[in-house]
Parts: C-alpha cells; structure tokens; sequence
C-alpha cells in the first residue's frame, strides 16, 4: 500500500482513539452498576484498543517520515500502557488471567484472531543488535556444554482427523453453552426483578427482609477480608510476599478505613 493509505489509517485510528477516550470519560462520571455490567465495559474498551494498537502498529513500521513517526510512537506507546492498565482492572475485578469475550466479540463483530497482541516490529529492529549478541552468548555457551540446537530434532505429534473434529465440536459446544447461561440468566433476572417489584407494591417496604439484606452484605464483607487475610498469609508462607511488604499493606489499608 501507498503512504497516502497508511496516513488515512493513521487518521482514522486517530479519530477512532478520540472518541475511545470521550466515552471512557463519560463512563467514569456515571455510576458503576452491577459486576457484569462493568466487566463488560472493560472488555468492550480493552478490545478496541487492541485494535487501535494493532493499525497503530502497523502505520508506524509502514511510514517514513520522522516527525510522523515520532508521534505515532508516543501514542502507541501510550495505548499500550492504557491497554496494560485495562487487563490489570479485569485480573482484579474477575481474580483471574483468562477471560471469555465471545459475547463483547459477537457484538462488534470481530473474529478471535483479531484479539491477538502482535510484538512491535520496532521491538526487534532497535533492538537486532544485542539480540544477536545474546544469541552468540547462548549458542557459545551451548558449544561448550556439547548441546548443539540447531542438530536437536523436535519430533511432531499429529492428531488424527476425526479427534481434531471432536476437540472444535467440545470448544463450540462450550461456547455456546456459556452464551445460553449468559442468557438464562438475563431472563431470570429480569423476572426476579419484576416478581420483587409486585411484591413490594403489594406489601410496601419490609423490615426484615432489609436487614437479611444488610446482614449477607455485611457478612460478603467480613468473609471477603477474611479471605484476603489468609490469602496474605499464605503467600508469606510460600515466600512470594515477604512479612515487610505485608505489614506497608496493613498500614495503608487501615490508613485508608480510618477517617
């Protein structure tokens, strides 16, 4: 492709990151709602600048001209900070690494290979030198040990056919199990909220079931330190954590619920 190309799909993502980030300043001044609700949110932005990354990353290593690229680089370093920050959010919010976006995928309709995090061409062309100077060091070192990699063969294991079909019919069959999850409850949520809704009109407020209420928050609550507490300990006991950095974590956590 021309320059001319790359310099209207530098545009264009410029302007899709613009109103990427309006609507991630709207999302901050409305109220955060349920944990679905903002996961959701999470993923539909962390998605979209994946893909301001990926053309961003592409521009970049396509176009010549120097001041161009200087700029290009400082907003593609930024958005991959900012898409850094996003996958931290999600760890913290769902407590685990893999996440599942078919649904945030289906909507803006994309295709999973679009999800993938490309390494920066640049990675590798500013730093080819001491790449290959590493390389030396290992294949020297190598050499010397009597292991030669480039003669080690590392044999194929081949599935047949018939079990590869199986293994995408499990995968397909898993997702569309969890979209039909996703979906019953929707629909038996949305009745529980119009059963309650009747209730309450017909009976109006009840005590009791507002201080049940309160009391599974507060217990959620209790549980919910006590659960991070053990989980402190146990990583003090496996040595992931050492006893200094725990006691800095209970002195700001209590700076922060002392008034």
């Amino acid at each position: 492709m021309s320059s001319a190309m790359y310099n209207k799909m530098w545009h264009q993502t410029q302007e899709a990151l613009n109103s990427l980030l309006d609507k991630e300043s709207q999302n901050i001044t409305q109220p955060h709602r349920s944990q679905v609700f903002i996961f959701q949110t999470l993923a539909t932005f962390y998605i979209k600048y994946v893909q301001i990354f990926r053309n961003l990353e592409n521009a970049y290593d396509q176009i010549v001209h120097p001041q161009k690229r200087i700029l290009i680089r400082k907003v593609l370093d930024g958005v991959m900070g900012r898409i850094l920050e996003l996958k931290n959010e999600m760890v913290n919010l769902e407590l685990t690494e893999f996440h599942y976006f078919d649904d945030v995928l289906q909507d803006l309709k994309l295709a999973p290979e679009q999800l993938d995090i490309p390494i920066p061409k640049y990675f590798l062309k500013e730093k080819l030198e001491i790449i290959k100077g590493r390389e030396k060091i290992l294949a020297q070192i190598l050499a010397d040990s009597g292991l030669d990699m480039s003669q080690m063969k590392y044999p194929l294991k081949s599935i047949p056919l018939e079990e590869a079909i199986k293994l995408i019919q499990i995968a397909e069959r898993a997702r569309q199990g969890r979209l039909r999850a996703i979906f019953m409850k929707q629909i038996f949520l949305r009745e529980y909220r119009a059963k309650q809704a009747r209730l309450l009109g017909e009976k109006g407020a009840d005590v009791g079931a507002a201080a049940l209420h309160i009391q599974k928050v507060w217990r959620g609550f209790c549980q919910s330190k006590k659960t991070e507490r053990e989980r402190q300990e146990e990583m003090i006991f496996l040595g992931m954590v050492s006893v200094l950095a725990h006691g800095m974590c209970i002195c700001f956590s209590s700076r922060r619920l002392t008034p």
